[in-house]
């Protein structure tokens, strides 16, 4: 939106005016890019399914001024009492909700907001309200005391009946943005194993169906954020959907 500030004769002066600050590049290099297959051992799966306390370690060592081992932290993070990681299923939604709520009480004496939009099951308390995750609250969720974790959803494309079919879904760390992109840390391996900020293009999808096994499908899929060029999508799928968001803010 723009406004025009002063006129001088033969001079336009405009002042634009944003209704949002965007969380920008600020941060993007002081936040940590673990990779969860840097986790070894039997009784952590190799990491396999540990993208969910790994994308959340990154930014609880960041908000927490680096202190602290990581590898510890995604350990706790994963635990029973914690997360509840499973070896084959990962971290769900109310997982995470329920990891980081603890983690926050013991290093920052709790929260100002942990909040959830999507239309994954979690809990009640945390809930937003919002089933469709707004692009505008995320572009602009990083800040000194803020941070959000993406949970994206992996999708087969069936053009004929225009469904979006869930096969699996993923954590990842947003770390900031840019115009018509988001700046993520990616915790699998298929985004590279050393500090990487990857830009990934967005669009909106303005038609189809999400559908799958899932609790809370079938959804309409209209107005929910795809991620483009720059996801490294899980090998078979054909969209990475923003399926919901955890926000968190100390």
């Amino acid at each position: 939106m723009f406004k025009v500030f002063k006129k001088i004769p033969g001079l336009i002066i405009v002042l634009a005016l944003s209704p949002l600050c965007f969380a920008g590049t600020s941060y993007i290099n002081e936040i940590p890019d673990f990779t969860q297959t840097d986790i070894r051992g039997n009784k952590s799966g190799n990491g396999q399914q540990y993208c969910g306390p790994v994308a959340v370690s990154n930014s609880i060592i960041w908000l927490n001024k680096n202190k602290g081992d990581q590898i510890q932290l995604i350990h706790k993070l994963a635990s029973k009492d914690y997360m509840n990681t499973s070896l084959k299923n990962g971290t769900g939604t109310s997982g995470i909700i329920r990891g980081v709520e603890k983690i926050t009480g013991e290093l920052f004496d709790g929260y100002k907001i942990l909040e959830y939009e999507g239309w994954r099951k979690h809990p009640e308390k945390n809930s937003s309200g919002v089933k469709i995750p707004s692009i505008n609250r995320i572009k602009s969720a990083v800040t000194r005391n803020s941070t959000a974790w993406i949970n994206v959803g992996w999708y087969l494309y069936n053009k004929k009946n225009n469904e979006y079919n869930r096969i699996g879904g993923h954590w990842v760390t947003l770390v900031g943005s840019k115009y018509k992109q988001l700046i993520l840390h990616d915790p699998a391996p298929r985004a590279g194993k050393t500090f990487s900020n990857e830009y990934v293009e967005y669009s909106i999808l303005k038609s189809g169906t999400l559908v799958g096994k899932k609790w809370g499908l079938p959804f309409s899929a209209q107005g929910f954020v795809s991620l483009g060029k720059g996801m490294h999508k899980k090998k078979g799928a054909d969209f990475a959907i923003v399926d919901g968001v955890v926000y968190l803010e100390i």
